[in-house]
């Protein structure tokens, strides 16, 4: 999925077209990209992605209920930032990252504290590593420094 949604993104003209409305509306509009048609599209796309991921989610856990999608969404949210906000890539090295640290943070972290069941303090672990990124780097792992000028 991730594949397809960078192709699509980068290598397409609804891609190129999204990436241009993203950087400014207006000279986007003026070039005659159609803005609204775009931001349909990409919502459209965003949907699409959201739905195979819930279907993927409740094959795995055989669970369905209406807040199923409340934990992986700020997971999604967590490896977004971690990842670099707009960057795909990064995204998915942040979700990874994230995956790995609440996988083995609690043995790692937490084994020797005497702590019951130290796996049940994973998302405390992926937080805090969110919140120590957010302090030292909050651009992300592959995000840019934006200039002075367009921040």
């Amino acid at each position: 999925m991730m594949l397809i949604l960078y192709a699509v993104v980068m290598r397409t003209k609804l891609g190129k077209a999204m990436r241009a409305v993203a950087e400014d509306r207006d000279a986007a509009a003026l070039m005659g990209i159609n803005v609204d048609g775009i931001i349909l599209f990409t919502f459209a796309l965003g949907g699409a992605m959201a739905g195979a991921a819930g279907v993927l989610y409740a094959l795995v856990f055989k669970q369905v209920h209406f807040f199923m999608g409340f934990v992986p969404g700020i997971k999604a949210f967590t490896s977004a930032v971690l990842g670099g906000i707009g960057n795909i890539p990064g995204a998915m090295l942040g979700g990874l990252f994230l995956g790995i640290v609440e996988s083995v943070g609690p043995a790692l972290f937490l084994d020797g504290l005497g702590i019951r069941a130290p796996y049940q303090l994973r998302d405390v672990i992926g937080f805090t590593m969110l919140l120590i990124m957010l302090i030292f780097r909050p651009q992300g792992i592959l995000g840019e420094r934006l200039a002075a000028k367009r921040a």
